[in-house]
């Protein structure tokens, strides 16, 4: 009897979970799909940044490009002298973001004995907020020296300006602000916040020609005497689709070298560019 009594307890309590399930399942099932709608109405009516962005630049499919240069020049005899410049972009642009790497080297001797040692370096990226203005942010290393310099750090922060877009002539412009640590061969630390202007340039003649301008302005935000002035002039001629020869003429100025150093260093430089 026991056992019969315990068999239709179970049963009923059986029953009435089969019924409160069924009961209950189309109303979760339609709390859930309205859940749902809810989400996708939200989605719909409130814009993300991609959507808000899709009508202010194109999103292109992603593509890099890589250029290196190269020159040597050695002379033998009364003079012996061998200068050596390396330089490489890589360049990577996937939908509104652009990035950036850069390096260099300018290695000289005369008579077997150095006298120049110039490394630069950069990382950059820039993000598209319209088709003519841009987030700008990357660090740069750089040491010279034959200037004083044995290492110099730089991160910034600032915008890009499309000034200019035409079929053969193109403009940037860009400012912002940077902080700097700077480590002079006499082994004194200079650490400081600046200001930072730059301008890009580009006119290309028939066939793949172009002439290139870059300037750049960086004056220290605390001393006023203290600024920077880098620049480079360049003019390159294709000898074939991924070759090309360059001609470079570098100006890095500072206004308030360190001590016993000039302000001004000049490189000239030749050679070949090649382009993938």
């Amino acid at each position: 009897m026991a056992s019969l009594h315990q068999a239709r307890v179970a049963h009923a309590i059986a029953s009435l979970y089969s019924v409160r399930v069924a009961a209950l399942g189309p109303l979760i099932f339609a709390g859930f799909c309205i859940l749902l709608s809810a989400r996708s109405a939200s989605a719909q009516a409130v814009p993300t940044s991609r959507t808000i962005q899709a009508n202010v630049a194109p999103a292109e499919s992603p593509s890099t490009s890589f250029t290196t240069d190269l020159g040597y020049i050695s002379t033998t005899g009364n003079t012996r002298v061998s200068t050596v410049n390396i330089a490489e972009r890589i360049v990577h642009s996937r939908g509104f973001w652009r990035f950036e790497q850069t390096f260099g080297v300018v290695y000289g001797e005369a008579d077997g004995e150095e006298n120049a040692n110039l490394l630069r370096a950069g990382l950059g990226a820039q993000y598209a907020l319209r088709p003519w203005v841009a987030l700008a942010t990357g660090a740069l290393y750089d040491r010279n020296r034959f200037a004083g310099i044995a290492r110099r750090t730089e991160e910034y922060l600032g915008l890009v300006f499309r000034v200019l877009q035409a079929s053969r002539d193109t403009l940037r412009l860009e400012t912002g602000a940077s902080l700097t640590q700077q480590l002079g061969v006499d082994g004194i630390a200079n650490n400081f916040p600046a200001a930072r202007a730059a301008l890009w340039y580009k006119h290309t003649f028939g066939g793949a020609a172009f002439f290139l301008q870059t300037l750049e302005i960086i004056p220290n935000l605390e001393i006023t005497e203290d600024f920077r002035i880098n620049s480079e002039s360049a003019l390159v001629a294709p000898l074939s689709q991924r070759v090309a020869l360059k001609l470079g003429y570098l100006v890095r100025f500072d206004n308030l070298p360190e001590p016993d150093f000039l302000s001004t260093d000049r490189i000239f430089t030749s050679g070949l560019q090649v382009s993938f």
